[in-house]
């Protein structure tokens, strides 16, 4: 892509994914297909896809995992140049334990591998490297999500270093991403740390299940009140979006497309709609654009888009 074309940074921790080929408790499965994992990892990917000039900012292992998952990101078209490799901290993994649906779907449980990552030593050193240096110093988006503070006391204070190193002409997005497991035993400081960074960003996301358990409403105008700084609210459900633009609303319907599991539709329709603003689109035009990137998250057990 040409270089005159808006760089989005995606900040925070890839995984490998081994998905269970089959429906049914893990005991029973004997085969897992490997995939690339990480909300804002997926997000790059589908940024990408949507023709936006994206780089990922991260850690891995010096092990397969991690080769394989900046491959997965050259292969994609997103630069994997800031991903630091880390000699001794292994790459993060989970797997995803399906079960069938009625309706032919299928629901995905995660089950973390990921204590003592090598992202989990993400630091505000890992911003100052000159590659990362140079890749903010021309970024004019940088999405975070909830899920890094969670994991480790350096993590968070890299986010907080990317909160308050500002730049004018950069816009912050944060997707809440609210993962109960990574915040187990300190519920309450998870909740206050996410909602500072939601509340000092330029375009929050949110789903409504999401927004019910850590804001305690999932009214898209009462959410709208708690958080009036952010130009850009989402908040979003399995039907649809209400989304704010300052004082502008709109609300759009979900597109109707085939399901086969809904993990990393988010990140999709995140990517969409970033895409949108980042090329001057309008409010309805870039949710448009999400609705349709989260379709193409809908029809495999992939958390990314292809």
């Amino acid at each position: 892509m040409p270089d005159t074309t808006p760089l989005a940074v995606c900040f925070g921790e890839g995984m490998v994914a081994l998905v269970a080929a089959t429906a049914g408790p893990l005991e029973g499965c004997r085969t897992f297909h490997r995939s690339l994992a990480g909300a804002e990892w997926n997000t790059a990917i589908a940024l990408a896809s949507a023709g936006i000039r994206t780089s990922v900012l991260s850690r891995v292992g010096d092990d397969g995992f991690g080769r394989f998952l900046t491959a997965e990101l050259r292969d994609h078209g997103v630069d994997d140049s800031a991903v630091e490799v880390d000699g001794d901290a292994p790459t993060g993994l989970y797997v995803k334990e399906l079960s069938a649906r009625d309706d032919g779907a299928v629901d995905g449980t995660m089950h973390y591998y990921r204590a003592g990552s090598a992202a989990a030593a993400l630091s505000p050193q890992t911003l100052t490297t000159p590659v990362a240096s140079a890749l903010l110093a021309d970024a004019a988006l940088v999405h975070t999500s909830g899920i890094t503070p969670a994991l480790s006391a350096s993590a968070l204070a890299a986010q907080e270093a990317l909160y308050t190193q500002r730049h004018p002409d950069r816009l912050l997005s944060f997707d809440l991403n609210w993962r109960p497991a990574l915040w187990r035993g300190r519920d309450e400081e998870g909740r206050r740390i996410v909602s500072d960074f939601a509340g000092r960003a330029d375009i929050v996301f949110c789903t409504r299940t999401d927004a019910e358990v850590v804001f305690g409403t999932s009214d898209p105008h009462r959410l709208r009140s708690l958080f009036p700084r952010p130009r850009y609210l989402l908040v979003t459900d399995p039907n649809g979006a209400v989304a704010f633009d300052g004082t502008q609303t709109a609300d759009s319907d979900a597109l109707d497309a085939p399901v086969v599991e809904t993990i990393g539709a988010g990140d999709a329709f995140a990517a969409g709609f970033l895409a949108g603003v980042l090329t001057g689109l309008s409010l309805t035009g870039s949710l448009a654009r999400g609705h349709r990137i989260a379709t193409r998250a809908l029809v495999s057990t992939r958390d990314h888009v292809d």
